[in-house]
């Protein structure tokens, strides 16, 4: 588990959405592979948790640390070519973490998965723009709880 906050005013979350933006040739599995392999290596330095939700062309994502660190991770993310469109959903202080036992953790969805956007009226198509904060946290709260009810190998 990632170190302890010595305040609970000093926990911040950040959710956004961004479109993926992959080069011509580039491999989205591969991108997405290296965007995971950063993301654990530089969140664990700076005490950053956090979910990653990739679905048709979206990234969807929920950070959560000291405020600082979050706000330069997203800084990072926002300058990242392979990041466009990118909005914040939700930001502020955060009484717990609700990731916080992930250092990054990515997950698709699949057609088995479909009730979970069915039920954030996500019917027709997936724009995370449309999603509230509250809405947005709801769906990687429920992602990671089939993360962990499927034993899926998460990268922590």
């Amino acid at each position: 588990m990632v170190g302890e906050i010595s305040s609970t005013r000093t926990l911040h979350r950040l959710v956004y959405a961004s479109r993926q933006a992959f080069a011509p040739g580039q491999s989205p599995e591969e991108e997405i592979g290296s965007l995971i392999r950063a993301s654990i290596r530089n969140n664990r330095a700076v005490a950053v948790t956090g979910l990653l939700l990739v679905h048709e062309g979206w990234f969807v994502q929920a950070l959560e640390g000291p405020a600082e660190a979050v706000m330069t991770t997203y800084g990072r993310i926002d300058r990242d070519p392979r990041h466009t469109d990118a909005k914040v959903i939700a930001a502020g202080p955060a009484s717990a973490r609700a990731f916080g036992d992930w250092n990054m953790c990515a997950r698709r969805f699949s057609t088995a998965d479909d009730a979970i956007l069915d039920t954030l009226a996500q019917r027709t198509h997936f724009d995370p723009h449309r999603l509230t904060g509250a809405s947005a946290l709801r769906l990687l709260k429920a992602v990671r709880g089939i993360q962990d009810r499927v034993g899926l190998a998460a990268l922590r």
